[in-house]
């Protein structure tokens, strides 16, 4: 478990040093080695319970939706290889 608090929090440093507290879609995508085409779809017609999690935490800013870092760390440190 320590383990993995350690990851998901040196992850979350790198996602703020790279893009900020908070990643639009566009750099979400990057990110995720994705299109940002193909992570809209996925992200409107979520298949696993990864993707259901990006969705849920995604922050509708204006008209734009926006990823806090701290909650994309955990999403992603939480996947299984």
């Amino acid at each position: 478990m320590q383990e993995f608090l350690t990851t998901a929090a040196a992850l979350e440093v790198h996602i703020i040093e790279r893009y900020r507290a908070l990643i639009s879609q566009t750099q979400l995508a990057e990110l995720l080695g994705r299109t940002p085409g193909g992570l809209r779809y996925s992200l409107c017609y979520p298949s696993d319970d990864h993707t259901r999690a990006l969705k849920a935490c995604g922050r509708k800013i204006g008209r734009r939706v926006y990823y806090p870092a701290r909650e994309v760390a955990q999403i992603i440190g939480n996947r299984s290889p």
